[in-house]
């Protein structure tokens, strides 16, 4: 028996959908992505679209483009990422056949913050960097929360989804029964 029967059996599968019906659903999520103007609209976005594993696996594929772009050797990649010689693969021909949009996003990824190193010493003149710094470990400081969010959030609907399908597993074998 499936690990859900209730799939198979009562909805549709992507195959069986139209060439008409599968370019609609395209076209929601390429606009659905295009609306979204800012990291925090986006995190959310893919909190309620997608799940934990499937957030992690598009961020090793992207972060995987990003290192091939700038030249990375492939066994640095594999022992910096865990992952395998055929996800890398995988992706270097995606970007090599056809991959303008994702060098396109990577090229304009921006860096990742870091702490700024705060320089207890400064008196007078020194203000002015205390200040800059301050404010650029705030903003590292709200980045990494926006990112821990994002994943923590994903756990949670992981583990609502089970719940879901223990529910409509136990109604699906009362209804057999």
């Amino acid at each position: 028996m499936p690990k859900f029967p209730y799939i198979t059996t009562k909805s549709k599968r992507l195959e069986k959908l139209t060439r008409n019906e599968q370019a609609d659903l395209t076209f929601d999520l390429i606009n659905a992505f295009s609306l979204v103007k800012n990291p925090l609209s986006t995190s959310l976005l893919l909190q309620d679209l997608l799940t934990a594993l499937e957030i992690k696996n598009l961020s090793k594929r992207l972060r995987i483009a990003k290192f091939l772009l700038a030249g990375k050797k492939q066994d640095k990649i594999i022992e910096e990422l865990h992952c395998s010689f055929g996800t890398i693969a995988k992706v270097k021909s995606w970007l090599e056949e056809a991959g303008e949009g994702l060098k396109d996003v990577v090229k304009k990824l921006p860096k990742r913050r870091e702490k700024f190193k705060l320089i207890r010493d400064y008196y007078g003149y020194g203000l002015p960097q205390i200040l800059i710094g301050t404010y650029l470990n705030h903003l590292e400081e709200r980045e990494r929360k926006r990112v821990e969010d994002l994943l923590q959030n994903a756990e949670k609907k992981k583990k609502v989804f089970a719940v879901i399908q223990e529910l409509v597993n136990e109604q699906f074998k009362r209804k057999k029964i």
